[in-house]
């Protein structure tokens, strides 16, 4: 019965699917082509294990990544790179300023690539973010290039200057931490120059010292006391 059916409608079937076929391969032809080009960006660990230096930026990679993607695809920022690049002509004049940002930042689209760790198997989320993708969409394939690379070293740029800006206060704090305890430490050598002064004769490092003088007095007595009876028995 199947078959019956499909030999009676087949025109009704093929006709929609050319027509549908032909209609979505004409608009395809009509658009105008959209290129894409990325970047991946591998995020390394400090090259100085912790044990010896903690890293001077703390928290999870994931929240670095879109604070720093924030201000990459600031307003600021985009209009500068719309207006080196001389990006969307076709939107000038006809869209705000606000629009063409937005639009570009649309077209700008961030990606995490994620991995499973073995020193985190044990945690909630033993994935951890190992490196993301930076991509651009537009419609010339060189355009679309250059604005790719441009992004990629401001967000390299940007990195590299919230590592600064870390090391920088982390130096701060440590050269302050450094003064907390020399002062500590003056105090200290101080209380211990008291201390020793007041009991010279009692410290320990003075025990063998002591010992030794304890010793010789004991022999001096013994001494004077043999010499006491021998005068004595000649008086």
């Amino acid at each position: 019965q199947l078959l019956v059916i499909l030999r009676r409608r087949k025109w009704s079937l093929i006709l929609p699917v050319l027509f549908i076929f032909l209609a979505a391969a004409v608009i395809a032809r009509m658009l105008p082509p959209i290129y894409n080009t990325s970047s991946t960006i591998l995020i390394e660990a400090q090259e100085v294990p912790d044990e010896f230096v903690r890293s001077t930026v703390t928290g999870y990679a994931e929240q670095r990544i879109q604070t720093i993607n924030q201000r990459i695809v600031s307003f600021s920022r985009l209009l500068d790179i719309i207006e080196r690049f001389k990006l969307y002509p076709e939107l000038q004049g006809r869209w705000p300023v606000e629009q063409i940002v937005d639009k570009m930042r649309k077209d700008i689209k961030l990606k995490l690539i994620s991995a499973d760790t073995p020193h985190r198997r044990n945690s909630k989320s033993p994935s951890a973010t190992i490196a993301f993708t930076l991509a651009y969409d537009g419609k010339d394939p060189d355009t679309v290039q250059r604005v790719a690379n441009e992004l990629t070293s401001l967000f390299l740029s940007e990195n590299l200057q919230v590592r600064e800006r870390k090391s920088v206060e982390t130096s701060q704090f440590i050269e302050e931490e450094m003064k907390k305890a020399k002062t500590s430490l003056a105090k200290l050598d101080e209380k211990i120059s008291s201390f020793k002064t007041e009991h010279i004769h009692e410290l320990p490092d003075l025990l063998q010292v002591n010992q030794q003088s304890l010793n010789n007095i004991e022999t001096n007595i013994t001494r004077l006391e043999e010499q006491l009876r021998s005068l004595k028995e000649k008086k």
